[in-house]
């Protein structure tokens, strides 16, 4: 039997091949879901490879992604707040759809996942996860789990070996086919002294323009 992991490449799902790996003394197989920003394939299979996984998968689903969910959300100019575009939500979605099809292919126990306790990501993950595997597979989220910060995560790599670019241990930065977002330090602790709190940062309302769109103009000099 083998652990299925949704696998980007970063901090977090890096940190779960060689624990899922330890802990349960399975192999895992890491699939990763590009859904717009993925790192070329070599790179991601070279990382996989070097942090101790079976084997790795890519999935192309950026045209899933869009046909099935972003041409609903721009033709419906759906925006959270009016202001933030739906970006990541559909992609988990759409990931986790992937990985479930991938793990049951491949005749897998449990599926994994990197979300941390702190965001949306582990609502996303676990419901459309549960929801398409049922009880047949595990959802595990180790990280979440055991409660561990990125600093933790980075030490338990680095103590067996493994490089940890310096900046996703304070960021956690998503790319993807509509957007890019990141989180980490001042989104985590907004009250941080040495950085603006939500209160006094600069903020720029988007506009209406007769057709109805939505404009967003940046600080003018």
């Amino acid at each position: 039997m083998a652990i299925t992991l949704a696998f980007s490449g970063g901090l977090d799902t890096s940190f779960c091949i060689p624990h899922l790996r330890e802990t349960y003394g399975e192999p895992v197989r890491a699939v990763t879901v590009n859904t717009g920003g993925a790192a070329p394939d070599e790179a991601l299979r070279e990382r996989a490879f070097g942090l101790g996984a079976e084997e790795h998968i890519q999935v192309d689903a950026r045209e899933a992604l869009f046909e099935d969910h972003l041409s609903y959300l721009i033709k419906g100019n759906v925006l959270r707040g009016d202001v933030y575009p739906l970006c990541v939500g559909p992609e988990r979605v759409v990931q986790a759809r992937k990985v479930a099809e991938a793990a049951r292919e491949a005749g897998a126990r449990a599926v994994a996942h990197g979300s941390t306790g702190a965001g949306n990501d582990q609502v996303r993950f676990d419901v459309a996860l549960r929801l398409l595997t049922g009880d047949d597979l595990e959802v595990l989220a180790p990280i979440r789990s055991n409660e561990l910060s990125r600093e933790e995560t980075t030490r338990f790599l680095e103590e067996r070996g493994h490089d940890v670019p310096a900046d996703t241990t304070a960021y956690s930065i998503n790319r993807g086919l509509w957007g890019t977002t990141v989180g980490g330090r001042e989104t985590h602790t907004p009250t941080r002294r040495d950085g603006p709190s939500p209160s006094t940062a600069n903020r720029w309302p988007p506009s209406r323009s007769s057709n109805g769109s939505t404009r967003w103009a940046g600080p003018t000099a």
